[in-house]
């Protein structure tokens, strides 16, 4: 008679279909306590209006966020941290996982929102739930993506998910002032906090963004001679001078300017764009000859772009209207883009398959995040994928809730997939 061996070995697809199901069954037994989350970080008031010039270093922006998921963090058992450049303005900082492990990702995203603007369909900061939506101001942008976060991690420790890598997660500031900030991502690189990997969950499940154009906003100055328009001297043309006929002849001289730029096969049917004006101040009475006006401008930029590539392009155009003007630099981040046959990208797209049934693919992120930064340090980073919604940067913002509790699962699956 033959001895059987009682020890039975579990085929690793069979132990990963295992896993999968404990994960998003502990997604869902959470769920109603996410959106709960969700909603009252969402009643917080977080909204940055300020550009990079005159964003504060000692106000509350962010208010009572950072505390909120601060203590959040805590009550999973988690060891939060704020690393801030000031009290007022902290990050929140988490780490989980094997701290010495070979691998390394970071989830970041921003606790920062825009400002609410005119009158709102609905109370910016309701938080209200309703029809499978969560809205409010910053809802999708991006604080769906931070609830998904913590929601993930819980949904691994209540599964007793072990990791063999290092996860680190990053609540920062500061970001909407134009995502150049020395507050938020920036400074929590300058402190060391460097990730091997790095992931922004800004939102739209339609694909992963893998690349991002880079910005580059400018002011142009013309200054004239204030008179009032009834005075006999400016009737004579003796005294007075319109800055704002100046800043016409400026405004003609520099449409259709086009920005030279090398193609690439991520930005493929892309190309640099040049917006001129997109807001314009002058005067100060309808009886007062201008002595000062502002106008400001828009780039869209590619990789190999730069600021100074464009300024020399104005000033080329400019030189010959014998016009006296500034130029004055508002906001620069450089385009960038990763390899999108990356791990972590692979990894991310295997994940969402797995959830969504269909593997999203690799594209280009219009608006600029903090992931350039990465980026330009060599870390491979994903800028952009997370829960499906509207209206973010406009009324009505929302967030689909069926989005976000698949979405939470994901990014549970993608942290143990990249991980191990």
């Amino acid at each position: 008679m033959l001895k059987v061996d009682q020890r039975c070995t579990i085929p690793g697809n069979v132990v990963a279909t295992n896993m999968s199901s404990t994960i998003a069954k502990a997604v869902k037994a959470s769920f109603e306590e996410e959106t709960a989350f969700l909603s009252t970080l969402v009643k917080i008031k977080s909204s940055n209006p300020y550009t990079p010039q005159d964003t504060p270093l000692h106000e509350s922006v962010e208010g009572e966020v950072p505390t909120l998921i601060y203590e959040k963090l805590k009550s999973l058992g988690l060891a939060p941290k704020y690393v801030g450049a000031s009290k007022e303005r902290p990050n929140v900082v988490c780490e989980w996982g094997e701290k010495r492990g070979r691998l390394g990702l970071m989830l970041n995203g921003h606790m920062d929102t825009v400002p609410p603007e005119g009158r709102d369909l609905i109370a910016p900061f309701s938080g209200a739930i309703r029809n499978g939506k969560v809205y409010g101001l910053g809802v999708l942008d991006m604080k769906a993506s931070l609830a998904a976060y913590i929601f993930a991690v819980k949904a691994l420790i209540d599964a007793g998910i072990k990791l063999k890598g290092k996860l680190t997660l990053a609540f920062v500031v500061d970001e909407e002032s134009g995502a150049c900030s020395p507050y938020g991502t920036q400074f929590l690189l300058d402190q060391g906090i460097v990730p091997k990997a790095c992931f922004i969950g800004e939102h739209g499940t339609e694909y992963v963004r893998t690349a991002q154009r880079g910005g580059y906003r400018f002011k142009i100055i013309t200054k004239g001679e204030a008179v009032h328009t009834g005075v006999s001297a400016w009737e004579r043309g003796e005294s007075g001078h319109n800055a704002v006929v100046d800043m016409a002849k400026i405004i003609e001289a520099l449409q259709g300017l086009e920005v030279p730029f090398k193609s690439s096969k991520m930005f493929e049917g892309r190309k640099p764009m040049f917006t001129f004006p997109t807001k314009i101040n002058g005067g100060v009475a309808m009886n007062v000859v201008p002595a000062l006006c502002e106008a400001y401008g828009d780039v869209r930029l590619l990789p190999g772009n730069s600021e100074s590539q464009v300024k020399l392009l104005m000033i080329e155009r400019l030189q010959k209207l014998g016009v006296p003007y500034e130029i004055q630099d508002l906001i620069y981040v450089p385009a960038v883009e990763i390899d999108p046959h990356d791990p972590v990208v692979l990894s991310l797209q295997k994940s969402a398959k797995a959830v969504f049934g269909t593997e999203p693919e690799a594209r280009v992120s219009g608006p600029a995040t903090d992931g350039w930064m990465m980026v330009k340090r060599d870390i491979p980073t994903i800028m952009g994928y997370g829960p499906d919604g509207g209206g973010e940067h406009g009324k009505g913002e929302w967030v689909d809730l069926e989005s976000l509790q698949k979405v939470t699962e994901v990014y549970a699956r993608f942290i143990v997939d990249y991980l191990g």
